[in-house]
């Protein structure tokens, strides 16, 4: 049979099959256009092409006899989301066994066997690009033919069926889509174009993108799934109701329609007033739930390519610095680290930098080294430069978020320190020295009192709480100074301290344009008291009662205005006298003792704060009697003998007389 043969006989097929089926359009294009062009080069028996995949195709009761097929073919394009089942009164779960079999079987462009899907009687099959799939994505762009067929062993029933595919666009992503505009006030092919989409969020907003080339007559868009309704997914996204694919409406539900006259939900629809005025719905569901929506494109005048976007994400992306530098030597890259938490899906993520405080700026992409981690490398810079950026992240839904660095490059500074002497005695200086990389600048130097074996955060916190005056002391155990280095960066540093005990010592530097800010480390040193020795003597070793010892002293080293105490000690009496020393130390003090016999000298210095306890040497003196009490009874005897031996001479001479 000649080519011309086999074509005119598909059409009067096809034109009697449109008669019996009743597929012709409706009002308000509910009903897929269809064509009997010859548009595959493969026999199809029985078969419709539908040219734009937007409305739904109804296939009447009795249409496919048992053993019989039909077979729909749909121009797709490459890599494309398209929702494609087949549903109605053929679909039935219940154990009746008069059931509609209905397989569908898939071929590609080159009329090559894609899929087949044959469940059991009575279940809807699964059309996508695999059976857990609920899209079917072409691999190439061009005719793909879906053929039904009443399988002939399964089958015991014609039931009436709906066949819909249509593109599926996700939430979030930006689509383009050509449009032309009415001719002679009557739509053509692209004067009108539709797609679904699914959500379980809300509110929802459709941006549209229309070009100055187009007047848009409105954009729609119907709620076409009860979420409540039993049955109603599949694969997990909802189907329709049905007779909502056709205009019909139940209370929110359906009014699906491709008519600029058509039924739309004012509170769903956009319009454009002149060309290329853009577009947004702004619609919020009064129902909860995963739900299906059907949007619609409508063009007026004109033509040009119009950009879409179905929004649900109102949710900016979290970001986080991840081990931000603050410091950076010169010339070294910088590796930047963002953590980026999205729910849906990054269209950017952006790092812009600055050295010019945003005089000028450079942006460098940043990528996904691990989950929700991005990086990028801002090259080396001089030192003395303050590098500032910015990472900033957007998802597909236009939401932006951002967040704020900043490093400074400059060189590192080795401050050393040294003590002279890492022990010393209270009242002599402590000697620091160190040097900087810089000259002719200060240096803070840092000296305190801590009595601990350690320097920790803990420890340098409680004694630094103390206010802190350049060169003034806190309680006497915080000293702060400030010191100057030369041409070269040496510095040195002498101070006596009023306290002993052990001290730490530490010095700081704010740095300069080139050198960062710099600490040494910390060093200590012990002030330690002084060792005094006392050294006294008595001036006669023995006195008469009533009569002043005097002890004479020295202490060294040498100091006036010392106290020296000096005790005396008798068998039954002490005293005790305080005595300041001269300028030369030496001392001297006076005491009369109130009792005969030998007494004892002790002279001491006390312990203070700046020196340990001295002793002297024991001394000893003896308190005699005076001469009149010593010799009183001698005299007295004496005188008693002469007077005794001046009576017996005149007795004895009496005598001599008688």
């Amino acid at each position: 049979m000649s080519g011309w043969k086999i074509r005119g006989y598909c059409l009067c097929v096809l034109v009697l099959s449109l008669a019996i089926t009743g597929i012709a359009p409706m009002p308000f294009s509910s009903v897929a256009s269809v064509s009997a062009e010859p548009m595959v080069l493969y026999d199809l028996g029985n078969w419709t092409y539908v040219s734009k995949p937007v409305l739904p195709v109804r296939i009447n009761a009795s249409q496919i006899p048992i053993g019989e097929d039909w077979t729909y073919v749909y121009p797709l394009v490459a890599d494309s989301a398209y929702r494609v089942y087949c549903y109605g009164d053929w679909i039935d779960y219940s154990s009746d066994t008069n059931k509609t079999d209905y397989d569908i079987f898939v071929y590609n462009p080159e009329g090559e066997l894609e899929s087949y899907h044959t469940e059991s009687a009575g279940l809807p099959e699964h059309l996508g690009t695999t059976v857990d799939h609920p899209f079917f994505i072409p691999q190439k762009s061009g005719n793909y033919s879906f053929r039904i067929k009443n399988d002939a062993r399964e089958s015991n029933g014609t039931g009436a069926a709906t066949f819909m595919l249509i593109e599926h666009v996700e939430t979030g992503r930006w689509y383009s889509r050509y449009m032309e505009g009415k001719v002679d006030d009557e739509p053509v092919e692209k004067t009108t174009w539709a797609y679904e989409f699914n959500a379980s969020s809300s509110p929802i907003e459709v941006f549209v993108d229309v070009p100055e080339t187009i007047d848009m007559y409105e954009a729609r868009i119907y709620v076409m799934t009860n979420p409540k309704e039993e049955e109603n997914l599949l694969n997990g996204v909802p189907l329709p109701w049905e007779e909502g694919l056709y205009g019909n409406t139940s209370k929110i539900y359906g009014g699906y329609n491709l008519d600029s006259e058509g039924f739309r939900n004012i509170e769903a629809i956009a319009s454009c007033e002149y060309p290329g005025e853009d577009m947004l719905i702004n619609f919020t569901a009064p129902v909860e739930g995963n739900l299906l929506y059907h949007l619609v494109f409508i063009a007026e005048h004109g033509n040009g390519t119009i950009n879409f976007m179905v929004k649900t994400d109102f949710d900016a992306p979290e970001l986080t610095l991840v081990d931000p530098v603050e410091r950076m030597n010169p010339n070294n890259q910088t590796s930047i680290s963002a953590l980026i938490e999205e729910q849906w899906v990054l269209e950017e993520v952006t790092l812009n930098y600055t050295t010019d405080d945003w005089g000028t700026s450079a942006a460098l992409p940043m990528s996904e080294s691990e989950e929700q981690t991005y990086n990028a490398t801002i090259p080396g810079q001089p030192a003395g430069t303050t590098v500032n950026y910015t990472v900033l992240a957007r998802d597909t839904s236009g939401n932006s978020a951002q967040v704020f660095g900043s490093y400074e490059v400059k060189n590192w500074a080795n401050l050393t320190l040294g003590v002279v002497n890492a022990t010393v005695y209270y009242g002599q200086n402590i000697t620091v020295t160190g040097s900087l990389p810089a000259g002719e600048t200060n240096v803070t130097l840092t000296y305190a009192l801590l009595n601990s074996s350690t320097v920790n955060a803990t420890v340098l916190e409680a004694v630094m709480s103390n206010d802190t005056l350049l060169n003034q002391t806190a309680n006497g155990t915080v000293v702060s100074r400030l010191v100057s280095t030369d041409a070269s960066g040496n510095f040195m540093d002498s101070n006596s301290f009023n306290k002993t005990g052990r001290w730490f010592v530490w010095a700081d530097w704010n740095g300069s344009t080139t050198y960062f800010p710099a600490s040494s480390s910390y060093l200590n040193f012990t002030v330690n008291k002084r060792y005094v020795t006392l050294f006294c003597n008595v001036t006669s070793n023995t006195v008469t009662i009533g009569e002043n010892v005097t002890v004479v002293g020295q202490v060294t080293p040498r100091e006036a205005n010392l106290t020296v105490f000096v005790e005396f000690i008798g068998s039954n009496s002490t005293g005790k006298r305080a005595v300041p020393t001269y300028a030369n130390g030496t001392f001297v003090v006076s005491w009369k003792p109130d009792m005969l016999g030998l007494w004892q000298i002790n002279a001491y210095i006390a312990e203070d704060e700046s020196r340990n306890a001295a002793y002297s040497n024991s001394l000893a003196f003896t308190v005699n009697d005076t001469f009149l009490n010593q010799y009183l009874f001698i005299i007295i005897g004496v005188v008693g003998g002469v007077a005794g031996v001046v009576v017996v001479f005149f007795i004895i001479r009496r005598r001599r007389e008688e």
